[in-house]
């Protein structure tokens, strides 16, 4: 039900003509006052309507013309009335019924005035409120086991707690996943607000295989039904080893220059390319990225495919395209390309609009041979970062100091990797299914104290290498987080190499 505008106050029978500056006399302006400046509705029971009012009053000599009201937020919120426009006589009210039903534990909203006040054309007006409503967290969602020894069983708690304010009621937790167990003895649970129920789940890998499926939880939280992803794998090798990226961010946007090889022996490493640039696109996208790809091979560094988005027709074929571009006479020097091509992302240029204000540029350099540039990569580095202050590469090239039998060593594109806080990625070996999450990680994450490992290690056998030397003080590991955490002075620097080498932790006595 819709109330109708209320007016309080009569408008003064008398015609106000503005004076001029010129004559010294006082402007007449109109005055908006808004009471109360925020509303704050107090806990309510589902289904329940609450309602408090809003007055807008002109303390000014002329007229007000509201011209707009907007409610913005949850539809928790509602504003008695279907007007949109008001004008107030000087001394008038309006009257706004705001009602309030509960739809979260926590609802917010604004209502948004504007009017003609030369001071305060517009005004916002916080809602908020509480609801007795029950909402269902459960951690870890999704649920990675990592990687679990044959026949050996691995137990772990799944917690459900009640993030609302009402009571929670979970009803059942199923799984039909292969080797996976769920017990749900403790089932119905009641839950008040902040309180938890801890089910025990178990991994068995009977195969050296990816295992996974999901858990349904059904409750009375605001979705009936929770699913929980589960995913774990077998093996018969206890040794693992975690790498990790040091980023420089975080950063929620970035721009990605793509540089490759276009020698004859590169034809594999392509491919490469090729076949992970699907999986590279999913985590930028996980990443919650906002991201734009470019890829020259031109001696001038000019896109070969023009500026990639997530909005380009045939995303995976213009990638292609561009990385099986032409080679020129500078086909295997990716730092002049790289550095012509970041200079021409000017305004007039062949690059214009890559580089965005408040943007992550990351530099990738793809060859099997050394550069083979003209001048010293300090000065290609000094011309990026001249353009991208914050440029990073990533050289996808071979071992230094020795190659490989299908790479030489990747002099000059590593150096300018390590100058620029960027990473060093072997094109020696054959599986780069990593390589792209590293470059995506490394164009968003920030600096992190905090490595969590992929599979619960036995911790008397860990072993921590930071850019290729062992680190034996300086971090220690928290069962609770499965966390490499380094202490304050010893954080790695942005851009940094982390190595976590470990044995699985294995406990068959089941």
């Amino acid at each position: 039900m819709f109330a109708l505008l209320v007016l309080v106050g009569c408008p003064v029978d008398q015609e106000f003509t503005p004076s001029t500056k010129d004559k010294g006399e006082v402007e007449l302006l109109p005055d908006i006052e808004v009471e109360p400046d925020a509303l704050v509705f107090e806990m309510a029971d589902p289904g329940s309507e609450s309602s408090q009012t809003i007055t807008i009053e002109n303390r000014g000599e002329l007229d007000l013309h509201i011209t707009n009201l907007v409610l913005s937020g949850t539809t928790a919120f509602g504003v008695g009335t279907e007007e949109t426009s008001a004008t107030l006589a000087p001394g008038a009210k309006l009257s706004l019924p705001v009602t309030f039903t509960p739809v979260n534990p926590e609802d917010f909203a604004s209502l948004v005035v504007t009017s003609d006040d030369p001071d305060s054309g517009v005004l916002t007006v916080p809602l908020s409120g509480s609801g007795k409503i029950p909402q269902l967290y459960v951690s870890p969602n999704p649920y990675d086991f990592g990687s679990v020894l044959l026949e050996c069983p691995r137990e772990q708690p799944l917690t459900l707690t009640n993030i609302g304010n009402g009571t929670l009621v979970v009803d059942k937790a199923v799984t039909t996943a292969d080797g996976f167990e769920l017990d749900s003895s403790l089932l119905p649970a009641y839950l008040g607000p902040d309180e938890s129920v801890a089910l025990d789940l178990r991994f068995t890998p009977e195969a050296a295989e990816e295992y996974g499926g999901e858990i349904w939880i059904t409750s009375n939280s605001l979705v009936d039904t929770t699913t929980v992803s589960l995913t774990g794998s077998g093996t018969l090798d206890a040794s693992v080893a975690d790498e990790f990226w040091q980023g420089d961010g975080p950063w929620d946007r970035t721009d990605i220059f793509f540089y490759v090889d276009q020698s004859g022996s590169m034809a594999d490493d392509q491919d490469n390319m090729i076949a992970n640039f699907s999986g590279f696109v999913a985590m930028l996208e996980k990443l919650d990225l906002d991201w734009q790809i470019i890829i020259s091979t031109r001696d001038t560094g000019c896109s070969n495919t023009g500026i990639l988005t997530p909005e380009t027709p045939n995303l995976e074929s213009a990638f292609l395209e561009g990385v099986r571009g032409a080679g020129g006479r500078y086909t295997e020097a990716g730092l002049t390309v790289a550095a012509g091509g970041i200079s021409r992302a000017v305004p007039g240029e062949c690059n214009e609009g890559f580089l965005r204000a408040d943007s992550k540029t990351s530099i990738v350099l793809v060859s099997d041979e050394p550069d083979q540039s003209p001048g010293s990569y300090t000065g290609y580095v000094s011309t990026i970062q001249a353009v991208a202050p914050n440029a990073a590469i990533t050289a996808i090239v071979g071992d230094v100091p020795n190659g490989c039998g299908t790479a030489d060593p990747g002099y000059g594109y590593y150096e300018a990797a390590i100058a620029t806080h960027g990473a060093f990625l072997s094109i020696c070996e054959a599986d780069w299914s990593t390589y792209f999450e590293a470059i995506a990680v490394l164009s968003s994450t920030g600096q992190t104290d905090r490595f969590g490992l992929s599979s619960p290690p036995d911790p008397a056998t860990l072993v921590v290498t930071v850019d290729g030397a062992v680190v034996t003080s300086g971090w220690t590991y928290e069962d609770a987080g499965q966390a490499v955490v380094f202490e304050a002075a010893a954080v790695p620097e942005p851009g940094a190499h982390i190595l976590v080498e470990y044995d699985l932790l294995a406990d068959c006595a089941d």
